[in-house]
């Protein structure tokens, strides 16, 4: 039963013999604006299990970004790769198909790229983007196109997708000028991982110590999959007071020394595929195996 329809039950003479902080409360978990504060977080905010599979019924969908650029002068620098992962509100990409993910890379001619910094000529260098860009074939407003058809595909309405992202302020600078229908049909808030992580360098120090280390591949997909497990973590550990973490920081200091290399937000991406697919199995032996019990 519904806690307002409860507190609307009680008789006025009961109510109004109540003290008064106790009627202030029960008045302000009748209406719907406090209602959540009084019942199960998980009944409020669960979403029914099909909504991430349904466009348009994602549950509250975060549009995660990242762009690859020629520098950081957002109005004379060049967006020259984009990738783009929709996930529901737990994290959970939702699109099943292919890389699972929009990503594109826009033509520019050595007019532009030989006019990178210097990080930039070397980093793009290496990762193989430079030539990426000089062969590519598409231009600006084709990717800007593509991009929010994709969009749109999931999140069809206006003002429900939330940007998201690392430093993620400094890539909607740049879509603000090269990407403006996109950002357009995006809500205006931002979801910036780097904001946590800033904030947990302040209030709890020792834990950012042992966060994993990102392996800087300095591509678009790879670092919003980076981000997407740099937030999951910090839901799994920052998101509670230093008390609550203190265990997990020493086990996980040991874990750190014991295994450097492979301590990694890729590592979790991995475990967490294989994970989804050992769950997948066990489901798919378990059918086959009450269809052999039906045939018997």
């Amino acid at each position: 039963m519904a806690i307002r329809h409860i507190i609307r039950s009680v008789p006025g003479k009961v109510h109004a013999s109540l003290p008064a902080p106790v009627r202030r409360i029960l008045t302000r978990a009748a209406s719907n604006r406090y209602l959540f504060r009084y019942q199960d977080p998980k009944a409020v905010l669960k979403p029914p299990v099909v909504a991430s599979m349904v466009p348009g019924k994602i549950f509250k969908p975060i549009v995660w970004i990242d762009c690859e650029m020629t520098g950081l002068d957002h109005k004379n620098d060049k967006i020259i790769e984009i990738c783009c992962i929709i996930t529901d509100g737990y994290l959970n990409i939702v699109d099943p198909e292919g890389n699972n993910c929009y990503e594109s890379v826009i033509h520019y001619g050595n007019d532009v790229m030989d006019h990178m910094n210097e990080w930039c000529i070397d980093q793009h260098g290496k990762s193989g983007l430079t030539q990426k860009v000089l062969d590519s074939k598409k231009t600006r407003e084709q990717v800007e196109e593509e991009l929010l058809a994709y969009i749109k595909k999931f999140i069809p309405e206006k003002n429900i997708g939330v940007l998201a992202g690392n430093s993620i302020h400094m890539d909607r600078l740049f879509m603000l000028k090269e990407f403006p229908n996109v950002i357009d049909h995006l809500f205006y808030r931002l979801i910036d991982v780097s904001t946590i992580m800033e904030v947990s360098r302040r209030h709890n120090p020792d834990l950012l110590e042992v966060v994993p280390r990102k392996e800087t591949a300095h591509t678009a997909k790879k670092d919003i999959l980076e981000s997407i497990a740099q937030l999951k973590w910090y839901q799994d550990h920052y998101l509670k007071n230093s008390k609550e973490t203190a265990k997990f920081v020493q086990q996980a200091k040991k874990l750190q020394e014991k295994e450097k290399a492979s301590y990694t937000l890729s590592s979790i991406i991995e475990a967490s595929v294989i994970k989804r697919k050992r769950a997948a199995d066990g489901e798919q032996k378990n059918e086959e195996g009450s269809k052999k019990k039906l045939k018997k």
